[in-house]
Formats: C-alpha cells, structure tokens, sequence
C-alpha cells in the first residue's frame, strides 16, 4: 500500500537471475542501483507473467524504516469527487504522503459489519485512509486542516501507534470484509489521475446497470482501482450480468487512457482486451520479443497473447 512514495515491486527489483526456455541462465542487473550497460531486460521479465523465462533468483532493494514521527488517518466524504480533491490537496501540500486508500460506500458497510465500527453510520459515501510514514512537526495539524477545507465529513488522525495500527488494519481487511457476502470478483485497472472520479462514478453506474453489488477500492494517489463485484454464490460460473459488467467497464477504461491491468497481470482472462488497448505494432513487436526468448512456445503458453 506505500508504492505511492516507495514503488512497485518493479521499481524495487535490481537483477534477476532466468533460465530461458532453451535452458540457458541469464543473470540480469546486479546489486548496483545504477546499470546502463546494457538493454533493461531485468525489467522486461518483471510482469511477462513467465512467458519469457523462469525466474529463479531476484535481487531487491531493501530500505530503512523510517525514522520519525508517522501520522495516520482516515477521511470519510460526500462523494469520490470530493475525495479526490482532498488527495489532490494533499498530494500538492509538501507532507509527501506513502498511502492514499480509498473505498465506496459499499466497501463502508462491509467494513462496518466485518469489523464491528461505525464508518458510514452519517451516510458517508467514500472513505478515504492515507498515511505520512515521516511526518514534520506540524503535518499532523496541517493534514487536519487541509482535509477539513477540502470537505471531509469526519477525521480522524492520529501519530499513536495503536490507533495507527488499527487503521492500517481496515484497510488490510477490506477483501476479508467483502468475502463475507460471498465470492469476489476482482478487477484491476488504472487511470490517469484526472479521471479517479469519472471512471468511480461509471463503475458505480454500470454495476447498478447490471445489478451487481460494487465492492470499490483502491490507490488514489497513483489512480489504480479495484472495482469488484460481489457475487452471493461461492462456486460456478461467472453470471452473464458480472460478464456485462466487465465487458462495458474495460472499454471506457481503455476509451479514457486507462489500462485494463495495472497489477494483477493478463493472464488468460484478460487477453481479449489486450488488442484493444495496444496499438497492432506493439502487439507485433510483444510477439516478436515472444519468439525470440521462447521460439517453439513452451513457457506459460496462451497468456498474455
């Protein structure tokens, strides 16, 4: 949840050592944060989702924890137009924070019942957890202040470890929370920031389209959503309305800037959108790059393409 300030697991990899579908080891990157020798083929592996190689040794980068003080909070709003806003003021305020979570109504209510709290007891429609993990003298009431002005309903922020953590755990129990009702559908996309709210709002209006049950939460500071569907049955197919949903949700993704998959992967259940969102060259060149690696197909065949 602190890949906002720190990075994705891309961003933290610095060598990899693969065995290629031929057999042979390539060792890639290395244990120096710089590297300009060469091509970044250690990045090319991240996230070919085993199509290239099997990667059996990563070198990554570990950091410090943080000295200092950690402010913690959650923000409950009107809207997700005006939590938005709120992450927009304080990702241009200077507190340079490492999480800005948000959830719907919806994720409110599970959390609610699964934990025993009181979130959206007032009607609160969107939730909004973020976190300083180093804080100046002074963010604690700053972060205050900034949310209130930006509308927030309720705040609640905190630098006592305890409260903190418990915080922290809402957030880590929202999948728990929503599989309580039964089986989740999980979705992954991202958006250009500009669009947070738009694609929320279209995701809340086809879901109510189709009649599903939208569990939506997500990184609000670098525009990454998971708008998933909760289904009451545990076992069976995807129902035609959860397929309606997906398949009208993804093209406005696309129709946006957005990605169809931001973290989650391809994989098989995603292939079909691929073509939509990749231009026909770079769909040509992946293949290429594809047949270079892995010439008679043997690695992990029918993802991705």
């Amino acid at each position: 949840m602190a890949s906002l300030k720190y990075g994705t697991t891309r961003e933290n990899v610095l060598g990899l050592k693969v065995v290629l579908a031929d057999g042979r080891l390539l060792e890639l990157g290395g244990a120096t944060f710089k590297n300009n020798a060469s091509y970044d083929l250690t990045d090319l592996f991240i996230g070919s989702e085993g199509t290239l190689g099997v990667v059996v040794e990563a070198t990554v980068r570990l950091r410090p924890i943080p000295f200092g003080d950690t402010v913690t909070g959650l923000a409950t709003f009107a809207d997700v137009h005006a939590l938005t806003h709120a992450v927009q003021v304080l990702q241009a305020s200077g507190v340079n924070p490492s999480m800005l979570e948000v959830l719907n109504r919806v994720s409110i209510e599970a959390l609610d019942e699964y934990e025993g709290i009181d979130l959206g007891g007032r009607g609160e429609q969107a939730l909004l957890i973020f976190q300083l993990d180093v804080a100046a003298a002074g963010a604690l009431d700053l972060v205050d202040d900034l949310l209130r002005k930006a509308g927030a309903q309720t705040i609640d922020v905190t630098s006592d470890p305890d409260r903190t953590a418990t915080i922290i755990k809402i957030r880590q129990d929202i999948f728990a929370a929503g599989a309580q009702y039964g089986r989740l559908i999980v979705e992954d996309i991202a958006v250009p920031l500009g669009q947070l709210a738009t694609v929320a709002d279209c995701a809340e209006a086809i879901a109510a389209k189709h009649g599903q049950r939208l569990l939506l939460l997500g990184h609000a500071g670098d525009g990454n959503l998971h708008p998933d569907i909760i289904l009451e049955s545990k076992d069976g197919a995807l129902p035609a309305e959860t397929q309606a949903y997906i398949d009208e949700l993804l093209p406005f993704v696309i129709s946006i800037g957005g990605t169809v998959s931001a973290e989650h992967g391809i994989g098989t259940i995603k292939k079909k959108w691929v073509p939509q969102q990749l231009s026909p060259a770079v769909q040509t060149l992946q293949q290429q790059i594809k047949a270079v690696f892995d010439p008679t197909g043997i690695l992990n065949p029918g993802r991705k393409f």
